[in-house]
């Protein structure tokens, strides 16, 4: 539980939520949010809660652990393990409104509110505030007995309530999450640049993926985990009670060429409930091509030969880049398809047929 009253300099917490408040701001102006532009227009607005209602004065945090030990990591499976199973959004959602009823039997009158990733909140460090645990270097929530393996809610109450003790930050010297981004997105500590984030990249860009980022993507299709795998408060990490957050039947072990097939009906109708509606069927359909380029099996050929006549630009042009890449025959076949269909631009312009 965090206490909302106005940042005073005198207050050392206050003073933390002002310096969260000048990353934030640094970090648009770095261009470091990419096309994530909400952050620019709702900047004011993230500066405190009270800000978007002038009456909260507590605002308690919440995490939901997704961790199943028993599933493959990120890298080895091509999707982030929080969005494997139901939509997390949903998940606790459903569990802050419950809490929602509690609060207003227990405070008669009170007004509550609720929020899982979708309001103007800086959620991450009201939740170190509230004692939930402490940033890391990779920017993620860190606790002590769940490792990093947990998504954040928050109930905002109109009452003044006991604040809890704020979290201490024991990531020490320890850089390992740094190191293991494969695409260098974490130029310094607490520091992300979403341009070069995988997860970024896959789930919000909503274009074509830059030429120089596609090879170290490699085969994830949905998002990126390895600085969270990297990070060594997991050895402490605890396997989730809720089945909510097991990887839906299939998921894991349907080929790659599988997901080419799908149309914006079927691609809504495998995904609904779940949090991989949000890269859309472009962005998801553009991201298996990458992953197959990767792959380099040349079996996926007519798969992604197929995909060529798709609707979508920028699919098109991330099936003709990953047919270069496999090269041979594969590239006459996309050097054919440039004379038939209009290929994204900016592959078009580099690509390299053989």
């Amino acid at each position: 539980m965090a206490r909302l009253d106005a940042p005073d300099a005198s207050d050392p917490l206050g003073l933390a939520m002002r310096e969260a408040g000048d990353r934030l701001d640094a970090w648009i102006e770095r261009g470091d949010h990419g096309t994530l532009d909400w952050f620019e227009r709702q900047r004011a607005d993230r500066s405190h809660p009270r800000t978007m209602w002038p009456a909260a004065r507590s605002l308690l945090s919440v995490a939901w652990n997704y961790h199943r030990p028993d599933e493959p990591s990120g890298t080895a499976a091509g999707i982030a393990r929080y969005a494997r199973g139901r939509d997390y959004h949903r998940a606790v959602t459903s569990r802050l409104r419950a809490l929602a009823r509690f609060a207003r039997t227990a405070l008669p009158g009170a007004e509550v509110r609720v929020a899982v990733d979708t309001g103007p909140i800086l959620e991450r460090p009201w939740a170190e505030r509230a004692g939930i645990g402490f940033v890391g270097k990779h920017t993620n929530l860190i606790r002590r007995d769940l490792g990093n393996w947990f998504v954040l809610g928050e109930l905002i109450l109109d009452r003044a309530l006991e604040p809890d003790a704020p979290a201490d930050r024991r990531c020490g010297s320890c850089v390992r999450c740094i190191d293991a981004c494969p695409t260098g997105a974490i130029p310094e500590p607490y520091r992300v640049d979403a341009r070069r984030c995988i997860s970024y990249l896959t789930i919000e860009l909503k274009t074509a993926i830059p030429l120089e980022m596609r090879p170290l993507i490699g085969e994830r299709i949905y998002g990126c985990d390895d600085c969270l795998d990297a990070c060594p408060w997991n050895r402490f990490a605890q396997a989730a009670r809720s089945d909510e957050v097991r990887a839906r039947p299939g998921l894991l072990t349907t080929p790659l060429v599988a997901w080419l097939r799908l149309d914006e009906a079927a691609f809504a109708r495998t995904f609904e409930g779940s949090a991989i509606l949000r890269a859309g069927r472009g962005g998801f359909v553009r991201n298996v091509c990458i992953a197959l380029g990767n792959r380099g099996d040349r079996t996926a050929v007519p798969a992604l030969a197929a995909v060529l006549a798709d609707n979508d630009p920028v699919v098109r042009g991330a099936a003709a880049w990953a047919l270069a890449r496999l090269g041979g025959e594969v590239a006459l076949a996309a050097r054919t398809a440039r004379r038939a269909v209009e290929i994204d631009p900016t592959v078009a312009a580099e690509l390299v047929l053989d």
